[in-house]
């Protein structure tokens, strides 16, 4: 099983990768955290943990998860993290919040587009294209090792000496206050139906923000159609991104526009 954590498609496009390669199903993990599933039996399979990393460090739905999580019968355990630039320590402190009760295996990093418009614009699309391509074949490398059972640290983005002053400003940056929806909104709900922790909400047919924090995934803007999403007003002249494997209709979403 694979624990797959996605905001705008690029941790899902590793995941469904690995996950045809080597016949191992992938698990919604931010649905595992809402509807708090945190008992798995792996019957010898590998298991997997796949997701972006945030402010050099993982992201708070994979750390409720990890922290909860029990998988009893695992094969190997491998880690594999996406990233703009540097993958920090998502690794260590994933392995930090299992504790004893899961032993990473084997890690791995891939450099993908950067989604986190409220830090940097996206890449063009010229380099989202190249970015993908190299990264495409850095995830066949990944399969690989998986397939013979490979073990070890093969990351090659760590930027770790950065890592625990960035992460430190994760909680208080995570806040919603600051989204925002421009005229643009055509009330197609996307937003509230692509949120992983299910905290956007249709109130008077225009979408609310119901909790003070989330993860900072970025999913509604990068995925609302018409970008009537901001965040502030750093985002208004930014592109956005999803990956090309990762788009309405794969996650199950009628598009109504």
């Amino acid at each position: 099983m694979i624990f797959t954590f996605s905001a705008t498609g690029n941790s899902y496009h590793v995941s469904r990768l690995i996950s045809e390669s080597l016949g191992i199903q992938k698990v919604d993990l931010a649905a595992a955290v809402r509807y708090k599933r945190f008992l798995y039996d792996a019957k010898g399979e590998d298991v997997g943990f796949v997701f972006p990393v945030y402010f050099l460090g993982i992201p708070n739905m994979v750390k409720v998860l990890a922290e909860n999580l029990e998988v009893r019968n695992p094969g190997k355990v491998f880690c594999v993290v996406t990233c703009g630039v540097y993958s920090g320590k998502a690794g260590e402190m994933l392995q930090e919040c299992l504790g004893k009760r899961l032993r990473i295996d084997s890690h791995f990093d891939v450099i993908m587009p950067d989604n986190a418009i409220f830090y940097a614009d996206v890449p063009s699309k010229e380099e989202q294209d190249r970015i993908n391509a190299e990264a495409d074949v850095t995830i066949q490398g990944i399969i690989e090792k998986l397939k013979a059972g490979e073990t070890g640290d093969f990351r090659t983005h760590g930027g770790q000496a950065e890592s625990d002053d960035l992460y430190a400003k994760y909680e208080d940056a995570r806040v919603t206050e600051p989204f925002t929806i421009n005229e643009r909104c055509i009330e197609c709900r996307i937003c509230e139906e692509v949120c992983p922790e299910q905290i956007i909400k249709i109130y008077h047919r225009k979408p609310v923000w119901d909790e003070e924090k989330c993860s900072m995934c970025m999913s509604c803007l990068n995925l609302c159609p018409k970008k009537a999403i901001e965040f502030g007003d750093i985002t208004k002249e930014r592109g956005r991104y999803h990956h090309p494997d990762y788009y309405e209709r794969i996650l199950g979403i009628p598009l109504k526009y």
